[in-house]
């Protein structure tokens, strides 16, 4: 018998005689009579089931009220998170809209810039939405190339006392 027997042998033991095939079920009755290791895993696996459907689990009610302000507890957290995913996704759309509506605006007085002195509109138009974008490339560039974890500790640390105030 090879080590695959053995596991494909535990594997059926495990899953229970409702959820596997008749063709399993007589091969497994075939290995059980060859295999005493997997003979002995089936009677300590029955057992232990036995074992534990006679055994009434019962809890005390200090555990029960704990748990259910535990659950209570997390309900409310994951609505809240559930109203500030949509309070986040209502200002991004918001500011996509926002940041549309300024562009073509400033596109269009680059236009009039151009327009107005003569200056050719392939070179004018672009240079406004540069302009627009310029302080955000600085911005992203500086951070690049100066990672500073001062912002994330005052974060993590603010975030830990919040959670902290949520346990007591």
């Amino acid at each position: 018998m090879t080590n695959h027997d053995h596991e494909r042998a535990v594997e059926l033991i495990m899953r229970g005689r409702e959820e596997t095939v008749a063709a399993d079920l007589s091969w497994l009755g075939s290995h059980l009579e060859l295999c005493a290791e997997c003979t002995q895993f089936a009677s300590d696996f029955d057992f232990a089931g036995r074992l534990m459907h006679a055994t009434a689990i019962t809890a005390t009610p200090s555990l029960v009220a704990a748990t259910q302000a535990r659950v209570r507890a997390r309900a409310l957290h994951l609505a809240e998170q559930r109203s500030r995913m949509v309070l986040i996704a209502i200002s991004f759309c918001l500011g996509a809209m926002s940041s549309a509506v300024s562009a073509w605006l400033w596109w269009r007085f680059g236009s009039w810039v151009a327009e107005r002195f003569g200056w050719s509109p392939a070179i004018v138009e672009p240079g406004i939405m540069l302009a627009l974008l310029l302080p955000a490339l600085v911005i992203a560039g500086l951070m690049l190339a100066f990672p500073h974890p001062v912002l994330e500790e005052r974060f993590m640390a603010a975030w830990a006392r919040e959670r902290g105030g949520d346990n007591q």
